[in-house]
This record gives C-alpha cells, structure tokens and sequence, in this order.
C-alpha cells in the first residue's frame, strides 16, 4: 500500500494547483480584513504615528 500513500503536505495543500493552498489564501484574507478594520478603527493621530494615512490604509494592507 505504500504506493498510493502521498506527502500529505502535498496533498493538503494543493489548493486549485497554484502555488499556495486554498486555505492558505484563506487565512491571508481574513487577517487582511481584520487589520484593514483595526486600522480603520484608530484616530488620525495615531496613523500618523506609524506612518500611514487614512486613504492609503488599503494600499498598506493589502499593497494594491
């Protein structure tokens, strides 16, 4: 029966045949959201803090 066994990292994460899995993608698309929600949640001041400005919040999560 060895023969049919597969690397089972390979085989989880074969999402669609691109390079990442499915999950993978999924997870990156949550923790954008959530950050891109966080970040919208603060005052000017402290975007200013670190460096980002209101209308780029999008642009500094997601880099689009």
């Amino acid at each position: 029966m060895t023969l049919l066994s597969m690397d089972r990292e390979t085989t989880r994460n074969a999402g669609f045949n691109s390079g990442r899995g499915l999950m993978v993608r999924m997870k990156d698309f949550v923790a954008g959201k959530r950050a891109v929600r966080q970040l919208h949640q603060l005052d000017d001041r402290l975007l200013a803090d670190i460096g980002v400005r209101r209308g780029d919040i999008h642009f500094s999560v997601w880099g689009k």
